[in-house]
C-alpha cells in the first residue's frame, strides 16, 4: 500500500526541484541608463532659460528592450537587456545634464520641470535614427530646432554622427550617451554663433 503522505511529499519536493531548475536556466535580466543621474541647474545665474522638449525617437526603438542592427536588413530586439526608464525620457535627461555643462550661462530645463513655464526658449529634438550594429558602430540621426514661443525667430540644425561602439551590450547605452554629449555641443556652438536668435 502506497503512503499517500509520503506520495505528496515526493511531488511537492519534485516541483520544488523543477522550479529551482527553471529559475537556474532562466537568462538574468539586465537593465541600463543613457543618462548618469541628474544634474541640478542653477536658475540663479541664468541668463537666458531652454526648455528641453521630450525628445521623440523612431518607433523602432521606442521600447523596453535594447535594439540591435545585426545585418543590413534584420534587427534583433534583446529581450534580457532593457532600458530601466523609458528611452525618450533618459535621453532627454542625458541631453538636459550635457547642455547644463556647456551652458552654464542658460537655464537648462525639461519640459514639465516647474522651471519650465512662462518665457524662454524651447528646444525640440527628433531622433531620426540611433541603433547599434551591424559591427563595431553606433548611427546617429537626429535634428533639432531652437525657438522662442511665437516662433518669431527659429534656428533649425542637423547632426549626424557614427559613434564607435566596442563588443557587448553594455557599450550600447554608452554609445547612445556619447551621441547625447556629441548633440549637446552642436547645439552649445549654434548658439554661441547665432547669440541673437537665441536670446542671450
Amino acid at each position: 500500500m502506497i503512503d499517500a503522505g509520503h506520495t505528496r511529499g515526493v511531488l511537492v519536493t519534485l516541483a520544488f526541484a523543477a522550479a529551482l531548475a527553471a529559475c537556474a536556466s532562466r537568462p538574468a535580466e539586465h537593465f541600463y541608463t543613457v543618462s548618469a543621474g541628474t544634474s541640478v541647474p542653477d536658475p540663479g545665474a541664468a541668463a537666458q532659460r531652454i526648455v528641453v522638449s521630450p525628445i521623440v525617437i523612431p518607433a523602432l526603438i521606442d521600447r523596453p528592450q535594447l535594439v540591435v542592427r545585426t545585418s543590413g536588413h534584420e534587427i534583433e530586439v534583446l529581450e534580457n537587456h532593457r532600458w530601466a526608464d523609458s528611452l525618450s525620457v533618459d535621453l532627454t535627461r542625458a541631453l538636459v545634464n550635457d547642455l547644463r555643462k556647456l551652458r552654464s550661462g542658460s537655464d537648462i530645463v525639461a519640459a514639465g520641470a516647474p522651471q519650465s513655464q512662462g518665457s524662454g526658449q524651447i528646444l525640440d529634438v527628433v531622433i531620426a535614427e540611433l541603433l547599434s550594429g551591424p559591427g563595431p558602430s553606433t548611427s546617429f540621426q537626429a535634428s533639432w530646432e531652437l525657438h522662442d514661443r511665437t516662433r518669431d525667430c527659429v534656428i533649425r540644425e542637423s547632426y549626424r554622427a557614427a559613434i564607435l561602439t566596442p563588443a557587448g551590450y553594455e557599450a550600447i547605452p554608452a554609445a547612445y550617451a556619447e551621441a547625447m554629449s556629441r548633440l549637446a555641443e552642436a547645439i552649445a556652438q549654434t548658439i554661441r554663433e547665432r547669440p541673437a536668435c537665441a536670446g542671450t
